[in-house]
């Protein structure tokens, strides 16, 4: 079994890998990663979040299909991002521009960082700056990893960012791997919207 500076030692040098195949035009299969590897703190030291958290709160498996089932009636697109992923960084701000255009027809976006617990100071700056309009989570560590991704979409290769696009009946519609633009975003969420 592994203490846990080795874990945190594994994941800086893993981390680093992801962030140099980004800088040089690698594949985004940052998440992948941290899901395989299954990092996170031991249970028996839970995350604790200020009172003036930016996030809504972290989900797994069972939570992100109850949070997608809850908004039944609504087109709901799912983003999964991280503060050191890049192209994450570069399209979050069409995000936050598509939910105030059509969050009055029926559109909800739910962002959900995959960064690692340490990094959640990151992550409360970067939803500081960027001031969306739309719930965020983090996704919860620990658990089966597996179920996870299978929740979300079984042929997710860990790709960020990544999108899932939900009709109204909250059925799996479309599936955006990669960083999307908002002419991109738009047009599948109009045509939905219908």
């Amino acid at each position: 079994m592994l203490d846990q500076e080795s874990v945190d030692n594994a994941a800086r040098t893993q981390r680093d890998r992801n962030v140099n195949a980004v800088k040089s035009g690698g594949s985004y299969m940052a998440f992948a990663f941290v899901v395989a590897a299954g990092f996170g703190p031991p249970p028996d030291r839970p995350i604790t979040r200020s009172p003036d958290s930016r996030l809504s709160g972290e989900l797994d498996a069972r939570s992100f299909a109850a949070r997608v089932a809850a908004e039944k009636g609504h087109v709901v697109l799912v983003n999964f991002w991280a503060t050191w992923c890049v192209p994450c960084r570069e399209e979050y701000p069409d995000l936050v521009k598509l939910q105030k255009a059509y969050g009055e027809k029926g559109l909800r976006v739910i962002g959900i960082s995959t960064d690692f617990d340490k990094q959640l100071p990151a992550v409360e700056t970067f939803l500081a700056k960027q001031r969306p309009p739309f719930p965020n989570y983090h996704r919860k560590s620990g658990g089966d990893d597996q179920d996870f991704i299978e929740a979300v979409d079984p042929k997710w290769t860990g790709e960020l960012p990544f999108s899932v696009l939900f009709d109204r009946d909250g059925r799996k519609i479309r599936v955006l791997a990669g960083k999307s633009s908002y002419a991109d975003f738009e047009r599948e969420v109009r045509a939905i919207l219908r």
